[in-house]
């Protein structure tokens, strides 16, 4: 679709991203720490459908305090990534952290569970 650049879908589409992700492994979870700089809290979705854990941001940026814009014309992309989670991922233990740009998402492991078959004789 092509927009002209006052149209009102041009101010609909915005640019999207790929956040630089590290993933880290431990006994009991795994973490995703994604790079969202400029995004506070209340920007971040995190969204799971089915096995699909969706990360979207969008960066705000405040002129600096007094300071009125008198055009704008820079405009930060917004932040989308997906990740496919495996079948040992607890899906209701997930927990997100952001600190300094940094999101920090905690993908807890289901803990395998010892059954014991009983053996009779004969």
């Amino acid at each position: 679709m092509s927009t002209q650049p006052n149209s009102p879908a041009a101010a609909v589409e915005r640019t999207r991203i790929r956040p630089r992700t590290d993933i880290y492994e431990t006994p009991e979870a795994l973490v995703l720490v994604a790079d969202i700089p400029g995004a506070d809290p209340q920007s971040i979705e995190l969204a799971l459908n089915e096995d699909v854990l969706t990360l979207r941001a969008r960066p705000r940026v405040d002129p600096p305090e007094g300071w009125q814009p008198s055009g704008v014309g820079f405009e930060f992309p917004d932040y989308e990534r997906s990740f496919r989670l495996s079948a040992d991922i607890e899906r209701d233990s997930i927990g997100a952290t952001l600190l300094n740009g940094r999101l920090r998402v905690e993908l807890k492991k289901r803990q395998p569970r010892l059954h014991r078959i009983e053996v009779r004789a004969g």
